[in-house]
């Protein structure tokens, strides 16, 4: 994937992984089984990168790092090549059926992982925890977008503060605590 999507044939990889086309097929039979697993390869890696950066951090840990440590996770490259997939998606229906059942266990298993964090924030997990870290992660992933374009470089910071306030604001009714 570090070629994107359109780089991202069968005989680059079993070039990279030094593998005859042969080897590859048996244990892909497609292309599309070899997309799928490394699609879910990646978000397992990242998913995993956060937590560990996570239990790192110092507890309770701020709205801010929090946020932090989810953009350092999305603005990876390798999740990059994944949202040019997303993209192919619209047009391949056979890539959208491969992919979107990997991509929905991935969101929940980013729910489960959002409570565990929210956890270190707050002494009980808000009810909108979830829904937050689900606006975060779209948000970041319209700014990663953007990004990719070449607008919008420089300002994730200025996301991460109103996104942080935003959390506030739903905790106490004021951005401030």
């Amino acid at each position: 994937m570090q070629r994107g999507a359109s780089g991202f044939t069968t005989t680059a990889v079993a070039e990279t992984a030094t593998l005859s086309n042969g080897a590859l097929f048996r244990h892909f039979p497609t292309r599309l089984d070899l997309v799928s697993a490394t699609v879910e390869h990646v978000l397992a890696e990242l998913r995993g990168v956060y937590a560990t950066h996570f239990n790192r951090s110092a507890s309770p840990a701020t709205p801010e790092e929090l946020l932090g440590l989810l953009w350092d996770c999305m603005s990876d490259q390798r999740l990059a090549a994944v949202y040019e997939l997303y993209t192919q998606c619209r047009t391949d229906d056979d890539l959208l059926r491969s992919i979107q059942p990997i991509v929905i266990d991935h969101l929940d298993q980013i729910g489960v992982l959002a409570a565990t964090v929210m956890s270190h924030i707050d002494d009980r997990v808000p009810p909108y925890a979830v829904p937050f870290v689900t606006l975060a992660i779209l948000s970041m992933q319209g700014l990663i977008i953007n990004n990719l374009a070449g607008t919008s470089i420089g300002v994730e910071r200025d996301l991460i503060v109103a996104l942080a306030d935003s959390y506030r604001l739903n905790r106490s009714g004021d951005p401030q605590s």
